[in-house]
């Protein structure tokens, strides 16, 4: 997908790249891009080089964005259009580079800003290949337990001769009222918009990325000192299922992202929920803010807890019952 530039380096705040042909440039462009509210903000470093400053802080990659939120009901085709909405607004008049890792997300999932290459218009002026790709990639790594249709829809959506995100849109419109038909008691025009309930990280993924190769063992090495194994045995059990989660490291992250530890997909639980820390064979649960709550034997978690065996755990509406063998100190 990215023919037109060569990354240079990134990481939390700024994203410097290179036009692979600098002699394509077009200056016009940045005039363009100054009045576009969905456009990165950016700042030509070496115009004979080519190189330009693009501002990415506290901002996410859609790429990265995917892999850690999971759409439910309506909520995917609110994202979805306001996304492919500001596509084509900031594509009519400008060459946006159409590749997840260079689309990118505010933490809430509310807003987006596009990585615009001030190229001439010969290079741009036919990008269908390149945006089917993009939506082919947003069908590979949407999750969702609930509107599989819209999967569905897209996929074969691909693969028509009329396909252009003007008509992917209204398709996705006709989907969706199949779907989830206009009550007639409805007396208010329902708010198409989605938001999430909590930020999503913004760091992780860029930290582990753009870590020099020379500094990759001495991260590796503090890592494993952190989260090293135990020899405790201890382990949750959810009570609906049975399932067993073992806790074999000293900070065990619980939540709804895929970065967690231990991920639970149910939608009480918040993407980061609460943490289980081992200090000297002991276990204890900390509550990080969630939406609704952690419990122990039904009581708030408010500050760091005690964690004995036997006793009950309720994040969100998921119970648990933690265990610890009788050959760890309790």
């Amino acid at each position: 997908m990215n023919q037109w530039i060569q990354v240079l380096s990134q990481d939390s705040s700024i994203l410097k790249v290179a036009l692979k042909d600098p002699s394509k440039m077009d200056l016009t462009v940045f005039e363009k891009m100054a009045g576009d509210d969905y456009c990165l903000r950016c700042v030509l470093d070496d115009r004979q080089k080519g190189v330009i400053v693009y501002s990415v802080e506290n901002l996410i990659n859609l790429k990265d964005f995917l892999e850690q939120v999971i759409f439910e009901k309506k909520e995917g085709y609110f994202f979805l259009k306001k996304l492919f909405e500001c596509a084509i607004s900031v594509n009519r008049n400008k060459p946006v580079l159409f590749d997840p890792s260079f689309v990118f997300v505010s933490p809430y999932g509310d807003t987006f800003y596009f990585l615009v290459v001030p190229l001439v218009l010969d290079e741009w002026m036919f990008q269908k290949t390149q945006v089917v790709s993009w939506v082919q990639y947003l069908v590979e790594h949407f999750k969702t337990t609930t509107a599989y249709e819209i999967l569905g829809f897209m996929i074969r959506f691909c693969q028509s001769e009329e396909f252009s995100l003007p008509n992917l849109i209204s398709g996705l419109e006709n989907v969706k009222r199949n779907y989830y038909p206009l009550k007639r008691w409805a007396f208010f025009k329902e708010r198409e918009s989605f938001r999430l309930k909590e930020p999503v990280s913004t760091l992780y993924y860029a930290k582990m990325r753009f870590v020099p190769d020379t500094q990759t063992s001495s991260v590796e090495n503090k890592t494993q000192l952190i989260g090293q194994v135990n020899t405790t045995k201890a382990y949750l059990e959810e009570k609906k299922t049975g399932r067993k989660y073992d806790l074999q490291t000293e900070s065990v992250l619980i939540g709804r992202l895929v970065s967690c530890d231990i991920r639970l997909p149910d939608e009480s639980i918040s993407l980061k929920h609460a943490l289980i820390l081992c200090e000297n064979e002991r276990y204890y649960i900390k509550d990080l803010k969630s939406l609704n709550r952690t419990f122990l034997n039904d009581k708030q978690v408010i500050r760091k807890m005690r964690l004995h065996d036997g006793m009950k755990l309720t994040l969100g509406s998921v119970d648990f019952i933690f265990r610890q063998d009788e050959d760890g100190k309790i």
